[in-house]
């Protein structure tokens, strides 16, 4: 799901709507540091997420060393600072992509990178609870689009804005920002799927968070029905959609049936995530209080022992980080 709106999947697909794999072409290690950012592949362990990470590190090496162009160094850093951004680890992933930024912002052409650079490092800024450097860096990224006239990365920094107003618990703020987005999406035959189904989860998300969960059905169903037609049936764009929808009925009245929904959620986002992703583990924290409100204890201590686990993996602020910016805190 897209930052645009979801840590993890949204930044790393930038890489294929702007341009960067023209720039820098990917070798297998990269593309698998791009995949490691969106999730990691099915079952990728924390291992090998660090591995793919290596890598990148790597490439900026061999770039650095090669006195590459401050463009090829500036796409060079972004990705690694989204593979860092895809293993959790923030500040690293802050300071690759400053440093991407800071690249770009010397190049003469290179005004519709240096705004996916800065709506990737506002992402992170979400994630990382710095909310005035966010808003600074997508409102730069955003005027940058606007005055290139991209209607579509416009919709992008819009559905990046509504993130950030869900971080910041503004939630109507929230769904005007995503109902454009989703607006200008569905209009334009151009639109990349990725951002198109980040932009109604998001709405979704927006619409749940004001307590109108029955408004959020037919948009997450939408959404759900559009993540089905184009990406593999367990990946993150369709188990995300099967756990907010079964979420929006369970808070929409439909209890025992939001329960089939969750849990093929659940179950997919485990073999994609499951090595303790903030975003699994956020949303573990819902189903457990599904299992608990439907009287489901064992079930519901088995989720519980799971989160517990997840502390092993992933420090407890990076866990509390992951489920604020992805919007779940706004989700009761």
């Amino acid at each position: 799901m897209s930052t645009r709106f979801v840590l993890g999947f949204v930044v790393a697909l930038e890489m294929s709507c702007c341009g960067f794999s023209q720039q820098m072409p990917q070798t297998n290690d990269s593309a698998g540091a791009a995949q490691s950012a969106a999730g990691g592949s099915r079952g990728q362990s924390r291992q090998e997420l660090l591995r793919s990470v290596a890598a990148d590190e790597a490439a900026v090496r061999k770039a650095e060393a090669a006195h590459a162009t401050d463009e090829q160094l500036g796409v060079a850093y972004w990705r690694l600072g989204i593979a860092y951004e895809g293993a959790a680890e923030w500040g690293r992933s802050e300071a690759a992509l400053e440093r991407s930024a800071s690249l770009f912002r010397r190049v003469a052409d290179g005004g519709s990178k240096l705004a996916t650079a800065l709506n990737s490092l506002a992402v992170v800024h979400i994630a990382t609870g710095e909310l005035r450097k966010s808003e600074k860096e997508e409102l730069e990224a955003l005027n940058l689009r606007e005055k290139m006239g991209d209607r579509l990365q416009i919709a992008t920094g819009w559905s990046t804005l509504a993130a950030l107003s869900l971080k910041q618990h503004k939630y109507e703020k929230a769904r005007d920002f995503a109902g454009k987005a989703v607006a200008e999406f569905a209009a334009n035959p151009k639109a990349d799927e990725t951002d198109k189904v980040a932009a109604e989860y998001a709405l979704g998300m927006a619409l749940c968070s004001l307590k109108d969960c029955a408004s959020a059905v037919p948009v997450l169903k939408q959404a759900l029905d559009d993540a089905r037609a184009h990406f593999p049936a367990q990946e993150l764009p369709v188990s995300m959609g099967e756990f907010l929808l079964g979420y929006a009925h369970w808070k929409s009245g439909d209890v025992q049936g939001a329960g089939r929904e969750m849990q093929a959620g659940v179950t997919d986002m485990n073999a994609e995530l499951g090595w303790g992703h903030p975003t699994y583990v956020a949303v573990l924290g819902l189903y457990a209080k599904y299992l608990h409100e439907t009287r489901n204890v064992e079930a519901a201590n088995d989720v519980e022992r799971q989160i517990r686990q997840a502390q092993v993996v992933v420090d407890a602020g990076a866990l509390q980080s992951g489920q604020a910016a992805l919007g779940f805190d706004g989700l009761r």
